[in-house]
C-alpha cells in the first residue's frame, strides 16, 4: 500500500460483515492515511449461506457505515484530500446527475449481462461473478460456445429482464431508481426469486436519507470524485433563501 500511494488507479474494496462493521471509522482513517482516493465499502453479498452467516443487520450496518462517511467528510475538511467511498458516491450521484453514475449494481435491470459478464476458472460464461458456482445461471462456456449466444440465452436474459417495476413492494418505493433493488443473485438465492428484493433494503434508504441531507447541505463535492460532472449538463435546479 505504501508503494503504491499516490498512483492514480490504486482503490481498495473492503468487505463489510457483522464482525467488522464497528471498525468502519477506523478502517476510513487507514485508507485515507495510506493516500487510498477510492474504496468500496460493500456490504457482504448474501448469495450464499456463508455469507448470511455473517450478514450484518441493516439498522446496524447503515449506522457504522453512515458515521464512516462523516469521517470521510472530515478528513476531507481538514486535510484537503479525499477519500471518496465509491458505493455511496453512486448513489449520491443517483440524484444529482444520473447519467454520471460509474456502478452498475444498484440501477435497473443491473449491469450483469448487458454490461459485463463472468467467467469460471473453467471458462463457463455468466451474467456476473455472484453467479459463479451457480450452474443454472451459466449462459455457455467461452471455449466451446458463441459469446453472442450466451449473452442472449435464458440464463442471461433471466438478469438482463429483472426490472424494478416487476418488483414487488419495490414498484412502489420512492427511492427506486436510486438503489435498483440489488443484488438479483442475492434475491435470487436468499429470498427465492429474480422478482424479489435483495439482502439490504433498510440499509439503502438510510443512505438516500443521508444523501438528500448532504445535498441539502450542499456538501456533495466532499464525497464525489473530482471531475463527476464533467460532461453532464444541469437541466433542473432548485434554490432557496434563508430567510
Amino acid at each position: 500500500m505504501e508503494r503504491l500511494s499516490g498512483y492514480r488507479g490504486f482503490n481498495v474494496i473492503c468487505t463489510v460483515t457483522r464482525e467488522n462493521m464497528r471498525h468502519l471509522t477506523q478502517i476510513v482513517d487507514f485508507f485515507h492515511g495510506h493516500g487510498v482516493a477510492v474504496c468500496l465499502l460493500n456490504p457482504v453479498r448474501c448469495t450464499r449461506q456463508g455469507a448470511r452467516d455473517i450478514r450484518p443487520t441493516d439498522s446496524a450496518l447503515a449506522r457504522h457505515f453512515l458515521a464512516a462517511l462523516d469521517r470521510t467528510r472530515e478528513l476531507h475538511e481538514k486535510t484537503g484530500r479525499k477519500l471518496v467511498v465509491a458505493n455511496f458516491a453512486n448513489i449520491l450521484i443517483g440524484i444529482v446527475a444520473p447519467t454520471a453514475r460509474r456502478l452498475m449494481c444498484d440501477i435497473s435491470p443491473c449491469g450483469g449481462g448487458r454490461c459485463f459478464f463472468a467467467l469460471s476458472a473453467k471458462g463457463d460464461l455468466f451474467p456476473c461473478s455472484e453467479f459463479i458456482g451457480l450452474p443454472h445461471f451459466a449462459g455457455g462456456n467461452i471455449f466451446k460456445d458463441d459469446i453472442g449466444r450466451a449473452l442472449e440465452s435464458a440464463a442471461f436474459t433471466r438478469v438482463t429482464g429483472r426490472r424494478i417495476e416487476d418488483i414487488e413492494p419495490c414498484n412502489r418505493c420512492a427511492i427506486r431508481h436510486f438503489c435498483g433493488s440489488p443484488c438479483p443473485a442475492e434475491a435470487h438465492e436468499m429470498n427465492g426469486g429474480m422478482h424479489r428484493t435483495g439482502a439490504f433494503c433498510e440499509f439503502y434508504e438510510e443512505q438516500v436519507r443521508y444523501a438528500l441531507r448532504v445535498i441539502a447541505d450542499d456538501q456533495e463535492e466532499s464525497y464525489l470524485w473530482d471531475g463527476w460532472d464533467k460532461g453532464t449538463r444541469e437541466s433542473f435546479a432548485l434554490r432557496h433563501l434563508a430567510l
